[in-house]
This record gives C-alpha cells, structure tokens and sequence, in this order.
C-alpha cells in the first residue's frame, strides 16, 4: 500500500501543470555588468567566444541559473543560459526584446 501511494503522489507532481514564468518574470533584471568570475569560467569551460563584454541577469526562481548577454564588438549580442553550479551552458540564442 505504501509503495502504490508513493506512485500515486510522485505521479501527481509529475503531472501537476506549471504555470509558465515569462522572461521577464523569470529574469527581473537589472542588468548586472561587473565581472563574475564564476559566469567566466563557465563560459570558458565550454569554449564559448565572443564575450570580451557581458551583463547578465539572476533566475528568480534557480539560485545559480543566469541569463547572460555577451558582444565581441558592442553591437551584436548572443544570449546564453549559464548554470554556474552544474557548469552548464545552453546557446547562444537571439536577445529577447523584453528583456531590454
């Protein structure tokens, strides 16, 4: 019996909608600009170039998680999503709008 309730509950809250969190909601800024050698060194270990300037924002909702914007020419920007804890990178992606 403890085993089928375990099922039960552990499938409740694999199945329990998430409300979806917007970008700004999920990064609320501002803009953070001074050198994080934590962020750094992430981006390195996954040979990410192209981030001789970067700002970047916290995750409201995951201590570590980072929205990170990177230029190599002040122009033109990439965005990344670094996960300074786990040592992950995912991108680069296009800058979102609203983030602006």
């Amino acid at each position: 019996m403890k085993k089928y309730l375990f099922i039960v509950v552990l499938g409740a809250i694999y199945l329990h909608p998430v409300q979806a969190q917007s970008m700004k909601e999920r990064y609320p800024g501002p803009w953070q600009e001074e050198f994080n050698v934590e962020i750094s060194k992430t981006l390195v270990s996954h040979n990410i170039r192209g981030c001789g300037e970067y700002k970047y924002q916290e995750s409201s909702r995951n201590s570590g998680e980072y929205l990170v914007r990177c230029t190599r020419d002040g122009k033109n920007w990439y965005t990344y999503i670094v996960w300074i804890y786990v040592n992950k990178v995912m991108g680069p992606y296009k800058p979102e709008p609203s983030l602006d």
